[in-house]
This record gives C-alpha cells, sequence and structure tokens, in this order.
C-alpha cells in the first residue's frame, strides 16, 4: 500500500469519525462557523470576506478582537474587530462590529486564490 492509497484511507475514516473540521474543511463557511474551531474563538486571526477577494481589493481584511456567539447556536452571534482596508488601518485601530458574517462565505487571511476559484 503507497502513501497515496493510506492518505485517502485515512481521509475517509475522519470523514466518519464526525470531526466537524475535517468534515466541513471544504464547505463554505460564515463568519462564525469558521471562528468557532479555533481557541478562544479565533481571536487574533485575520479574516476576509470572499466577495473582497472576488472584486480584487487587496490587502484588506478583519483583525479579530471578539467575538460573542449565541449559547444556543454557536455558528451565530457577533463578531468584532480592527479593519484594516487596502493596507491602511481604519477608525485608529478602535475595534468595530464586523458586518455580514452570516451573509458572506469567509476565509483566514492572507487568502490563497485556490480557495475563491473552488
Amino acid at each position: 500500500m503507497n502513501s497515496l492509497e493510506m492518505t485517502s484511507i485515512a481521509k475517509e475514516l475522519l470523514k466518519k469519525s464526525g470531526y466537524p473540521i475535517i468534515r466541513d474543511s471544504n464547505k463554505s463557511k460564515n463568519l462564525l462557523e469558521l471562528l468557532n474551531v479555533y481557541p478562544n474563538y479565533g481571536v487574533g486571526l485575520k479574516v476576509v470576506p470572499d466577495h473582497w477577494v472576488k472584486k480584487g481589493i487587496l490587502e484588506s481584511y478583519y483583525e479579530v478582537t471578539k467575538v460573542a456567539p449565541k449559547l444556543k447556536n454557536t455558528n451565530h452571534g457577533k463578531a468584532f474587530g480592527i479593519k484594516v482596508w487596502k493596507g491602511k488601518i481604519l477608525y485608529k485601530g478602535k475595534p468595530m462590529r464586523i458586518s455580514g458574517t452570516l451573509k458572506w462565505n469567509w476565509y483566514r487571511w492572507p487568502i490563497m486564490k485556490t480557495r475563491i476559484d473552488s
């Protein structure tokens, strides 16, 4: 058995295990779905909505400073962060509520082109 066969067998076993990180890794995610798999709900991560990348807006992202998930459904809630727009920190670095957390698909920044194309 070669390493490629072993990898595909391992992937199948992990998919069947029910771990959401493995099972949903290629699925489009709203911001809270993306953040809730990281320690401390992803505070400190840089994230970007896919529509910014599709429009060619580069060097723009939010740095997550606070996440307030809902108690009954952690895939919903509020997120706050520092907005960086085209390389410049906005609002003097004051954290603001991140809009569109449920509306758009979100990715970690820096974004790789292959993630948006699929």
